[in-house]
């Protein structure tokens, strides 16, 4: 059976279920050298992390293996007994809580960290625990992270190569459970991560700011676009702008708020937005694709299986509280043909 332990003497241990992809492996490589981690992962991934396939580019350094043990997830028992689980693989998160946690059922059960974009996950998350653990949940710490740092994946040969700059910028908060974040803080401090703990008050807020982050460049990945093809296309750029507008509408409808965030201010971004005339903003709208070019390392929109997480989540919470997103509505429609 594999050890959960890898660094001897650490105190806390870590499960990071999806090491191997994007930011499952970014946490391990991360926090290896402060605790006790251990990567989760399907059998492909098993075997290229054991044979030192998957390689880690930090800051545009060199190319490093993984170096914390990976294993399959039949091979998660109570008997690994983690501290906390990363949770890293994309959404709906409800089916893997339920996998988990139901091997933990009779023991203490580990805090949940979850990283995934979208608003839904901590919700779903919450669902499935209390219906494995009734009361007990109230006891875990569901815990949601907005990581900031780009993350891109490059096939090299047989290697795979996970590359992010650093620092690790990030922001986290709990989202139900004990409001404790010391512990976790101390953690990332301990790994170089820069990570700002925000109030559990303000935790659905945050996820609505970075919501708003993933918006930008939808559209223009509807179109076939780069985001700086995108935004240098005077239609393309509108829409970009109006469905970020429709976006703001609803949130305010919804009692909801944008954060300024350390890294992220996105209150005043998407003030300027709502307040500046869109003739004013066509004039800058390649200035504004080259920072956000810049802030995202030139990483692109392609995750059109979870469209329903970005467009469709606007589109959802514009229905609950009775706001029109026919932007959003439209960009959502052609973006699920797509993928379908």
């Amino acid at each position: 059976m594999p050890r959960l332990c890898y660094n001897e003497g650490m105190t806390k241990k870590i499960a990071i279920v999806g090491a191997g992809g994007r930011t499952g492996t970014l946490f391990a490589s991360e926090l290896a050298g402060v605790a006790d981690v251990v990567g989760i992962a399907r059998h492909p991934q098993v075997v290229d992390a054991a044979q030192g396939r998957i390689l880690v580019e930090r800051g545009g350094g060199s190319r490093d293996p993984l170096t914390c043990p990976v294993i399959e997830d039949d091979a998660f028992t109570s008997e690994l007994a983690p501290d906390f689980l990363f949770l890293t693989t994309k959404n709906p998160v409800g089916p893997s809580v339920q996998f988990y946690y139901e091997r933990v059922r009779e023991e203490h059960p580990p805090d949940l960290i979850l990283s995934q974009n979208g608003i839904a996950a901590a919700d779903d998350a919450r669902v499935t625990l209390e219906r494995i653990f009734g009361e007990r949940a109230q006891t875990i710490r569901v815990m949601r992270v907005s990581l900031f740092n780009p993350v891109s994946v490059e096939q090299a040969g047989d290697q795979v190569v996970i590359s992010y700059f650093t620092p690790v910028r990030l922001a986290f908060g709990v989202a139900y459970g004990p409001d404790r974040t010391q512990d976790l803080q101390e953690l990332f401090a301990a790994g170089g991560i820069e990570a700002e703990a925000v109030p559990s008050r303000d935790v659905k807020n945050m996820e609505l700011s970075k919501l708003f982050t993933n918006l930008i460049g939808v559209p223009s990945a509807e179109h076939g676009l780069t985001i700086g093809e995108g935004f240098a296309d005077k239609g393309v750029f509108d829409e970009e702008i109006r469905a970020l507008r429709e976006y703001a509408r609803v949130v305010r409808s919804s009692g909801g708020r944008f954060l300024n965030l350390r890294h992220f201010p996105t209150g005043t971004y998407a003030a300027l937005l709502a307040t500046i005339p869109l003739p004013v903003l066509r004039l800058f709208r390649r200035q504004i694709a080259g920072m956000i070019t810049k802030g995202r390392g030139s990483k692109e929109k392609g995750n059109i299986d979870e469209i329903d997480y970005y467009s469709g989540a606007v589109v959802a919470m514009g229905k609950r509280v009775d706001v029109e997103t026919p932007v959003n509505a439209r960009i959502y429609e052609a973006m699920k043909a797509m993928a379908s």
